[in-house]
């Protein structure tokens, strides 16, 4: 139930010595480096600041660059990639390895240039489109663009809406003068396209005609030639732009070999990233530099045998209990444990006086998932999916966690889906049944199962009660072990252990009332029972006049309404449980009803189509109502007892990648 405990690291080193020990440091992976917040505003270290940032923002730099490249090879180079690949394992050695890091440099600074040329090509080619598409509508018209003028005449390229009449427009004209001519080169959704010639001496009457029916002119400055010599130069100008641009791409294509590099060189950029990161937070002066942070305990020897191989002096010293909101949290996981860190994150971490839940809370999260999605071969599904995905590609991260605990919950489906006798709800049955044959018994799964919820659903209540009562107790008993730790000892028997005796003389006057035993029972009096009502008049030791009958009143309301309400909130497991194995019959019987009066070759088929249709959508949907009942219980019945949440997550510098495994060397 321990979390690891802390120590506070203070260390001095010489400057010379900062990037070689930041890197041991980092392959260590045990210490997390603080801000020095306090420090930069005390006095006594007004002569050191803070190292030089610069190295970080090259580092960034350069895991922009090498993204960017790497983006460039997936869309103009892509690779199909199995769906359950495995990582690939490499060394530290190969990690930094510096020829692979020049390669990659190199190669990831061609791939940006290229992407940019791309871009520009695209620009270039949008462009040229686009005066394409201006000149489409003067191609009829064999007049040099760049003409404004001839001699004593007006030339303008102009246009008018298609709503215009144009026929009108050119009578106006002709009625006005007639040394005007106006020539209709084109047309598209929106514009007329017309060519305007006119005398100089009635040009501007001409031109005032013309604006009353929305003349403008056209914008076609800077062509020369007519507009069908300039879309034939066009036309080349795309073709070369095309031929390059495919020319760019092949040469982009032609990286792909160094994919792996790259890949290698953007998680060496992650380590040198996280590494600047930390060095941002050390002090320095000229000579030497100092570190504060944590280290867990037992990892203070290792972090010991490092620091003696270089001239520096350091502690470690135990945190006060004023520092405990300050001290990072990690949690003392195995192998069974440690998966429900996922579940344990999404609420909020303990603090660090506080418990880990883990170990507490992984039996019973197990079972309440277990009982309430209980099916012999959903359990074994979703433990098969969840197997093939650790096994390949093993998977990192709270994802990671979030398999594993899946494949634990699968197995603990499938064993109680066997004992309470669920393969697909009823399936055999059902599908027997439709066939005119006899369900062949096998032991619990059809027939004599330890627990049937559809014939016996108040003894499975009774059972999800009791267990519901067995972890409120195990929280409570926390409680009292976190009360006796920090020398509340008293407040451990009061608070806690008056709750227990109630209990245990509710439970001997049930008996009573059953006529099982009469323990505890005098004269119809359940003395326990009357023992722990007594102690609870402790409820007020801290209370002063009327308050001591006003907290008694309260501590039974909330004991009441607390305790047992928590209780019958596990009826929740049985409910889910039924709500499972009535969905799965209906989607059975809906299934044998078509194949029923068909000869099997044709009811076979469609038997199953109903069937894996109705049962992939069942298997979905408990799998998310189970997850959320299940975390659901954790968090408000089981942590309410004893959980002191607020830890803030221990992160040491680390080497932490994301493509790659590391295969970790001593040095």
């Amino acid at each position: 139930m321990s979390i690891v405990k802390m120590k506070r690291l203070r260390l001095f080193a010489l400057s010379s010595d900062r990037e070689e020990l930041l890197r041991k440091l980092q392959h260590l992976g045990c210490v997390e480096i603080d801000e020095p917040t306090d420090k930069l505003a005390d006095p006594d270290w007004a002569g050191v600041a803070r190292v030089d940032d610069t190295a970080l923002a090259s580092a960034k730099e350069a895991q922009s660059e090498v993204s960017a490249a790497l983006a460039a090879l997936k869309k103009y180079a892509p690779v199909k990639t199995p769906l359950l690949a495995r990582r690939r394992e490499v060394t530290e050695q190969q990690l930094f390895d510096d020829a692979v890091r020049a390669s990659a440099q190199e190669a990831a600074r061609a791939l940006v240039a290229a992407e940019k040329r791309i871009s520009a090509l695209y620009a270039e080619q949008s462009k040229l489109k686009n005066q394409k598409a201006s000149l489409a509508p003067w191609l009829d018209l064999d007049v040099p663009l760049e003409t404004a003028f001839a001699r004593d005449v007006t030339v303008i390229f102009g246009t008018i809406s298609v709503n215009t009449s144009y026929e009108e427009m050119e009578g106006a004209l002709a009625a006005l003068t007639d040394l005007a001519a106006l020539t209709r080169a084109g047309r598209d959704r929106e514009l007329q396209y017309l060519l305007f010639l006119c005398h100089d001496s009635v040009a501007e009457e001409a031109l005032e005609l013309l604006k009353g029916y929305g003349f403008s002119r056209a914008a076609l400055r800077g062509w020369t030639g007519t507009a069908r010599e300039n879309d034939q130069r066009l036309d080349v100008e795309l073709a070369r732009t095309a031929r390059e641009l495919e020319q760019v791409k092949a040469g982009v294509a032609e990286y792909d070999s160094r994919r792996a590099d790259l890949v290698l060189y953007q998680e060496r950029l992650v380590q040198e990233v996280a590494r600047e990161e930390a060095k941002g937070r050390l002090l320095a002066t000229q000579a030497t530099f100092f570190l504060e942070g944590w280290v867990p305990v037992p990892e203070e020897g290792a972090l010991a045998e490092l620091l003696g191989q270089y001239t520096c002096a350091w502690e470690t010293a135990v945190p006060d209990r004023e520092e405990y909101p300050q001290v990072p949290v990690k949690l003392k996981s195995n192998t069974l444990t440690e998966p429900l860190t996922v579940i344990t994150e999404m609420y909020s971490l303990p603090a660090y006086d506080g418990v880990d839940p883990n170990p507490l809370m992984m039996p019973f999260y197990v079972f309440f998932f277990g009982f309430m999605f209980a099916d012999f071969a959903y359990g074994i599904i979703l433990a098969a999916i969840c197997a093939v995905i650790q096994f390949s590609t093993r998977p990192k991260g709270g994802f990671g966690y979030l398999v594993r605990l899946m494949l634990m919950c699968g197995i603990a489906s499938a064993v109680i889906g066997f004992f309470t006798g669920g393969f697909f709800s009823d399936f055999l049955s059902r599908f027997t049944g439709m066939l005119g044959l006899a369900t062949p018994q096998i032991p619990f799964l059809t027939s004599g199962p330890v627990l049937d919820v559809i014939n016996e659903p108040m003894t499975a209540l009774v059972f999800t009660l009791a267990v519901g009562l067995v972890q409120i107790v195990v929280g409570m008993a926390v409680k009292f072990y976190m009360l006796c730790r920090d020398g509340q000892v008293w407040d451990a028997i009061w608070d806690i252990g008056t709750w227990w005796v109630i209990f245990v003389g509710i439970g001997l006057y049930a008996l009573d009332m059953a006529g099982v035993a009469s323990i505890g029972i005098v004269n119809g009096i359940p003395v326990v029972l009357v023992v722990g009502c007594v102690m609870l008049l402790a409820q007020a030791r801290t209370a002063k006049g009327l308050g001591k009958v006003t907290a008694v009143i309260g501590a039974v309301y909330n004991g009441v309404t607390g305790y047992f309400g928590d209780i019958l909130s596990y009826s929740r497991l049985m409910v889910m449980m039924l709500a499972s194995t009535v969905i799965g019959q209906v989607f059975n019987i809906l299934a044998a009803m078509p194949g029923g009066g068909l000869p099997p070759v044709l009811g076979v088929p469609i038997f199953f189509v109903i069937f894996l249709v109705g049962h992939a959508f069942n298997f979905g949907l408990n799998i998310i109502g189970t997850y959320v009942h299940t975390s659901r219980l954790q968090y408000l019945e089981f942590f309410k007892q004893f959980y002191k949440e607020g830890g803030r997550p221990f992160r040491p510098l680390n080497i932490n990648t994301t493509n790659v495994d590391i295969i970790k060397e001593e040095k």
